[in-house]
């Protein structure tokens, strides 16, 4: 490629002190299109000027390009992908897709939800968020190859914990093993990097969060942060693969179940096809209609304490018609939509202590 030919007219300098063992190779964004790169070896010192880079180079604080200070491979691995890197972030209660696709969305309490993962089937990474039951604030959670990273804040400071061991600021930065994953201060939160992973970064603190992830993986991802394929009319693609026209239905669909309100994961909601609560004339026939998209609702034995409105296809049958609720409402999520209606889901709920 011109990267490569153009990083071998190398211009010979004179020889420069440093360690027999040691190769160093520096490279200045002299421009956000061009590069200087100098390599010092033990017997000289060879570099080459004005490299044209095919796209644009972030340009920034020299401690955002860096992360991977003692790295020289992680640290070139992360400017490359930085690049060309997509964003997807939320603030308050809106957040802005991967495709800059902005919607309003109404958490569930104590439920994670899928923000960014990679579908393929390698699933190099996953993010979770979930909305605390008592303080209502974020939890974000990540998830990559065998390390299990929480973030989520406490006495307003962020803490972090890697396998479940908190990592005190003392030992920030934070880097895995590998040298591959690294965690850090910036500004009034922390980033996680992971570009060799398809993570470029995730950002948390108190008021937002932002997740970044590589050039490579744009078309290969899903969740609420969608699919970073630059295609947004179809961005409310549910894990089932339909497309909903509503961004809360959307945003639901992304949410990780329990199945029972004993669940270490504290959440209290599953899914359910809910049945219109009122009769409708199809086809010139009384009919029963019932969602062909999943609703959150309250687990049995839990009363919902917090609703909100969504609007969602439903599919109607004769109403004399026998539905197997085991057969029938397993089955209904692949059927047509018939008309469009107004129901509730639920987002906060109280259990008995005989919930099951």
């Amino acid at each position: 490629g011109k990267i490569q030919s153009n990083l071998g007219e190398w211009v010979p300098m004179q020889k420069d002190k440093i360690s027999e063992k040691q190769i160093q190779l520096s490279m200045i964004a002299t421009s956000k299109t061009t590069l200087d790169v100098i390599l010092k070896a033990p017997k000289m010192t060879l570099y080459t000027l004005g490299v044209t880079f095919p796209c644009f180079l972030p340009m920034g604080c020299g401690t955002d390009l860096t992360p991977f200070d003692d790295n020289i491979v992680n640290k070139i691995h992360y400017l490359f992908s930085e690049v060309n890197a997509v964003q997807c972030s939320m603030v308050r209660d809106t957040l802005t897709t991967f495709n800059n696709r902005k919607y309003k969305t109404k958490m569930p309490l104590s439920c994670y939800q899928v923000l960014a993962q990679d579908c393929t089937i390698e699933l190099k990474f996953m993010v979770l968020l979930k909305k605390d039951h008592a303080s209502e604030e974020n939890h974000i959670n990540v998830k990559i190859s065998d390390i299990d990273i929480d973030l989520y804040t406490e006495d307003n400071d962020v803490i972090v914990k890697v396998n479940g061991m908190e990592i005190s600021n003392d030992n920030l930065p934070y880097q895995d093993p590998s040298g591959s994953i690294k965690i850090k201060r910036k500004g009034e939160g922390v980033s996680l990097y992971a570009p060799s992973h398809g993570l470029q970064e995730v950002y948390f603190d108190k008021e937002s969060w932002k997740i970044k992830v590589v050039d490579w993986m744009k078309g290969q991802t899903c969740g609420l942060c969608g699919r970073a394929d630059g295609e947004d009319r179809q961005e409310y693609r549910t894990p089932s693969g339909r497309l909903t026209k509503s961004s809360v239905s959307f945003a639901h669909s992304w949410v990780l179940p329990s199945e029972s309100c004993r669940d270490e994961s504290e959440c209290l909601m599953t899914f359910e096809s809910v049945k219109l609560e009122k009769q409708v004339i199809v086809d010139a026939e009384e009919s029963k209609c019932y969602s062909v998209e999943p609703v959150l609702r309250c687990l049995p034995g839990c009363l919902p304490v917090r609703t909100t409105p969504i609007t969602i296809g439903f599919h109607c049958l004769p109403v004399d018609s026998n539905l197997n609720r085991s057969e029938g409402l397993s089955s209904i999520y692949e059927k047509s939509v018939d008309l469009r209606e107004k129901t509730e889901a639920h987002v906060a709920c109280r259990c008995s202590e005989q919930c099951i």
